[in-house]
């Protein structure tokens, strides 16, 4: 009996231990990801301006780390629904978005240095204020 009592415990602690490391990595996942910086690309396959536009949005974000960037399909409802709370009113729209709201939009599909000067004033600005 002592021995499956001590089996007992050791278990209880060590689902503790494990349960304390998995809350830990949620809080430290979702607080680094409030705090950073997103590019946020509003399109809709069915969009003739996004499939004009969408060729050269991917040609300049090339240049950004992947986990920058979100692209939200306003077919899927879920991502209507976040699309909709930046304020997208238009597709295609890009938004510079830091810890959840919205710094910049950029609607329609402009050209390619449009598009660049946008994303180097909103993001250099954004990091020197973190830098």
């Amino acid at each position: 009996m002592d021995v499956s009592r001590s089996k007992q415990w050791w278990l209880w602690i060590l689902l503790g231990v494990v349960m304390l490391a998995v809350g830990i990595s949620a809080w430290w996942g979702t607080a680094s990801a409030q705090e950073e910086v997103k590019v946020v690309y509003v399109y809709s396959d069915s969009c003739g301006y996004c499939t004009e536009f969408g060729p050269t949005f991917e040609k300049v974000v090339k240049e950004y780390p992947p986990e920058m960037i979100q692209r939200l399909d306003i077919h899927e409802q879920k991502e209507l629904d976040e699309a909709s709370r930046l304020g997208a009113e238009a597709t295609p729209t890009v938004f510079v978005v830091e810890q959840g709201k919205v710094i910049d939009k950029l609607e329609g599909a402009v050209p390619e240095n449009t598009l660049r000067s946008f994303l180097q004033r909103n993001l250099n600005q954004t990091l020197s204020k973190n830098g």
